[in-house]
C-alpha cells in the first residue's frame, strides 16, 4: 500500500501516496487505514493531497476507517482534499460524519487543542 507514515507529536500521520483511489485500490487502502488504526496510537490524521481522483469506494474506504477507529476508541481525521473529494464529501452528506481539515497543520493543532501537546 502506498501510506507513508510519521509521527509529530502525539498524531499519527499517514499520507496516501496515491492518485486515484477507486474499487481497484480501494481494499488496499482499508487494509491501510485497518493496520494504522491497529498500531499504537491514538490520533490520526490522513493526507489526501496526493489523491486526483476518488469514487463513491474510496469514499467508503474513508468511512470504514472511521468506523474501524470508532470501534478501536481511537480518532481518525483527513486533511488537505482536493476540491473533487470535498465535493464528494458534500454531495455524500458526510461532512458530520468525517472530520476533514482543509490543510494537515490545521488538523494537527485541532488534536492539539483536542487533546493537548
Amino acid at each position: 500500500m502506498h501510506l507513508q507514515t510519521e509521527k509529530i507529536g502525539n498524531v499519527s500521520v499517514g499520507r496516501i501516496m496515491m492518485e486515484k483511489v477507486t474499487s481497484h485500490e480501494t481494499p488496499d487502502l482499508k487494509t491501510a487505514l485497518l493496520e494504522l488504526i491497529v498500531s499504537d496510537g491514538e490520533q490520526f490524521l490522513i493526507n489526501l493531497s496526493k489523491i486526483k481522483m476518488m469514487d463513491s469506494t474510496g469514499l467508503g474506504a474513508l468511512i470504514f476507517g472511521v468506523r474501524q477507529a470508532d470501534q478501536h476508541e481511537k480518532d481518525l481525521r483527513f486533511c488537505d482534499p482536493s476540491e473533487k473529494i470535498q465535493f464528494l464529501i458534500r454531495i455524500a452528506h458526510l461532512e458530520d460524519a468525517i472530520d476533514v481539515y482543509d490543510t494537515e497543520q490545521e488538523g494537527l493543532d485541532d488534536f492539539i487543542a483536542d487533546f493537548g501537546a
